[in-house]
């Protein structure tokens, strides 16, 4: 098999339809050499029975499989190490590996990919597909900020604080939406994973393992910037990963925002903002921070002031707008 031949299989094994891609290449070309790409097409199988059919050393192989889990082209398993299996997973594991792995030349590839050939495909959801795989966790600090909120009314699944409390271990990895696309000042080092998804992480050396209040400090701070706490739960019954997102640079948001399928991605949450008209001073900071543009200012007689007011079919509860109040006239009430 020509070396060519070799990475246009490795785009067929990740099921990626275009197998000419020109951009994908390079990027399979930047981070495996040929006898590596002959190694992730034999995954998954046992090292030893590669090493014979590839008539290399067992231990050669064994070095080989240790470095492309460190570049996220491999995710160990339960049944052992196999390659990547879709180009969102593929994109994830390689962007949130460690830094000796990342260099100016991956993060401008994998951007020219996004910008070019995969951003324009993300419009192509049906209308009429309902199909959320990633679910808007509420901000803690609004929650606590929100005594309209009865114990045990908030939903297991948007309990950030019992969420995280209840993971066997946890660690912190670079943002991979960020860290290739570099639209925004938020912090880079803020995606918090969970589980399994954590130990992968700390295990190839991607991620540094936090306790509880350190991870509860991360999203806190997140909150305190706007960003969106997400789950994608569609890879997981069980808690693997909470993104902090931007809206620049989050691929959920930026196609999400720019096609209209916001609604056809995320699974709103089961709380929504609220606005106190008497305490709203119309500053219009809740405004600007809103993703979803669930917020607009109206007129509110007598007061000659414009006061804010929630559009609740377009409120998915993500709370950062009552981190933002100043005055302390949002709260999170549970939808009826």
């Amino acid at each position: 098999m020509v070396t060519e031949d070799i990475y246009t299989e490795l785009i067929k094994k990740i099921n990626y339809p275009d197998l000419k891609s020109e951009r994908l290449l390079r990027i399979f070309r930047k981070l495996a050499n040929a006898d590596e790409a002959h190694v992730l097409l034999e995954l998954p199988a046992e090292p030893a029975d590669i090493a014979r059919k590839l008539g290399i050393s067992e231990d050669k192989v064994r070095d080989m499989i240790r470095d492309l889990a460190g570049k996220g082209l491999i995710i160990t398993t339960a049944k052992g190490p196999r390659m990547v299996r879709d180009v969102t997973q593929f994109h994830d594991a390689n962007l949130a590996s460690a830094d000796r792995w990342v260099d100016t030349e991956l993060l401008d590839l994998w951007k020219d990919f996004y910008e070019v050939e995969w951003f324009p495909t993300m419009g192509d959801i049906p209308a009429d597909a309902y199909v959320q795989y990633i679910r808007v966790v509420p901000a803690w600090t609004a929650i606590e900020r929100s005594p309209e909120i009865a114990p045990g009314e908030l939903r297991k699944e948007e309990n950030l604080k019992e969420l995280v409390k209840s993971a066997d271990s946890i660690a912190v990895v670079p943002c991979t939406c960020r860290r290739s696309m570099r639209r925004c000042d938020a912090p880079l080092r803020n995606c918090v994973v969970f589980n399994r998804g954590a130990e992968y992480a700390i295990g190839r050396g991607a991620g540094r393992q936090v306790s509880v209040d350190e991870a509860m400090a991360i999203f806190a701070e997140s909150e305190k910037l706007g960003l969106v706490h997400t789950w994608p739960f569609f890879a997981s019954p069980r808690l693997n990963e909470v993104c902090n997102c931007c809206s620049d640079c989050c691929g959920i948001f930026d196609a999400g925002l720019k096609f209209g399928t916001l609604d056809r991605i995320l699974e709103k949450a089961h709380v929504r903002a609220e606005v106190d008209r008497e305490l709203c001073n119309g500053c219009q900071d809740c405004v600007e921070r809103c993703f979803f543009g669930a917020i607009e200012m109206q007129k509110s007689p007598p007061s000659k002031k414009l006061k804010a007011v929630v559009k609740a079919d377009k409120c998915f509860g993500c709370g950062v707008c009552v981190l933002g109040c100043e005055v302390g006239a949002i709260r999170m009430k549970v939808r009826t």
